[in-house]
């Protein structure tokens, strides 16, 4: 009896040993980098909350530009991210590892334009959306720097190489809506950041939510989905709270119409105006410029006004649209004026504001049937 009882508490803590013990897979990260002009290369672990990355390792290259990693990873830990970093300030080379990964990365020159990676689908996804992205992004930067002497770009040049890089973001978010590769995507801004008129008009909430479905799905212990949900959160919070505060007066702005006569918005005080911004480019906007003209001769006479901003960055295909929609309200230009938008907070487009005869102001829907009913109520 007393050799099965030590039998029993042996295997017991056998069990309980084995239950705490985690076991570990190794992980290879190696490459070769040539004709880099680097001689050195560091490995960070980007933090759960994506925030300061951890060195966890440094290499020398060899004479052929090769390095080597080898981590130990919990056989069960959910994939993480990474980055390969250089000296100087170069862009980093994002990866995802997962446990018992063997990655292998080779490059000739420029070491994040040119580079090829093995054995991560995730870290191969994030270099084709760095290549793609990340080449327009550098036209924009071109053209920046051409506009600020005054060479041969213009800005509509500038706006539409904005336009490509925003495009094909949220092509690739669309495309990987499952991937951690998409979730790195999301987290770049840097074609809003030359036009802060574009802000909103390509990665949203709704691209967010997409990402956050696609990675409870595919990785539901992945740390990223917490960060994901809380700036949901936080960005449902502030539209919210954007959407039921009412100013008490509105800033000031004076824009040109297609003949040059300038209009201010003050110009209108006393009457229900609707404050509109708007793209030509955009089918959504052009379809309630057509909605919007029905509406405004059905209450232009009562007090109803249009104050129309338009954010092209093309002066002459915004002039275009206006003359061939016959706008009958003041249609003005503000592409050129970023500060118009960052006044009235436009983070997407269409977007619009109704002020009534006080000169309060809040957001309003541009759907006809409840627009028509703000119109109605404010009158």
């Amino acid at each position: 009896m007393k050799r099965l009882f030590f039998a029993l508490v042996a295997m017991s803590l056998l069990a309980s040993s084995c239950g705490v013990k985690t076991s570990s897979e190794t992980t290879t990260i190696r490459g070769r980098f040539v004709g880099a002009n680097v001689d050195s290369v560091f490995l960070e672990q980007v933090s759960d909350s994506f925030s300061r990355p951890e060195r966890v390792g440094a290499a020398a290259l060899s004479d052929n530009g090769g390095f080597s990693f080898s981590l130990a990873i919990d056989a069960d830990a959910s994939p993480r991210f990474y980055k390969l970093t250089f000296p100087n300030n170069r862009r980093p080379v994002t990866l995802v590892v997962a446990p018992g990964d063997d990655i292998n990365l080779e490059s000739a020159g420029d070491v994040f334009l040119n580079y090829e990676v093995e054995g991560s689908e995730e870290s191969a996804l994030i270099r084709e959306f760095n290549r793609e992205y990340f080449a327009a992004c550098d036209r924009l930067a071109l053209i920046a720097e051409s506009l600020a002497s005054q060479r041969k770009y213009t800005e509509a040049d500038a706006y539409r190489a904005a336009q490509e890089a925003m495009k094909s973001q949220v092509r690739f978010v669309a495309s990987n809506r499952d991937h951690l590769a998409a979730f790195y995507a999301l987290r770049h801004s840097i074609a809003e950041q030359y036009i802060p008129q574009l802000d909103g008009y390509g990665i949203n909430l709704v691209h967010y939510r997409t990402v956050l479905e696609g990675l409870m799905e595919r990785y539901p212990d992945s740390p990223y989905i917490a960060i994901l949900e809380r700036e949901i959160a936080e960005a449902e919070a502030i539209n919210d709270l954007v959407s039921r505060v009412e100013l008490a007066s509105h800033p000031e702005i004076e824009l040109e119409d297609i003949y040059k006569q300038s209009h201010k918005l003050s110009d209108l005080d006393g009457k229900v105006v609707l404050l509109y911004f708007w793209l030509s480019e955009s089918a959504l906007c052009n379809n309630i410029n057509a909605e919007l003209k029905a509406l405004y001769e059905r209450y232009h006479a009562d007090g109803f006004e249009v104050y129309h901003v338009s954010a092209d960055g093309d002066i002459a295909q915004w002039v275009e649209a206006v003359r061939q929609q016959g706008h009958p309200w003041i249609s003005v230009y503000g592409g050129a004026n970023a500060d118009v938008f960052t006044l009235f907070n436009v983070h997407q487009l269409p977007m619009a504001y109704i002020i009534d005869r006080d000169g309060n102001i809040n957001h309003t829907s541009l759907a006809l049937d409840e627009l028509e009913r703000e119109i109605k109520r404010r009158l």
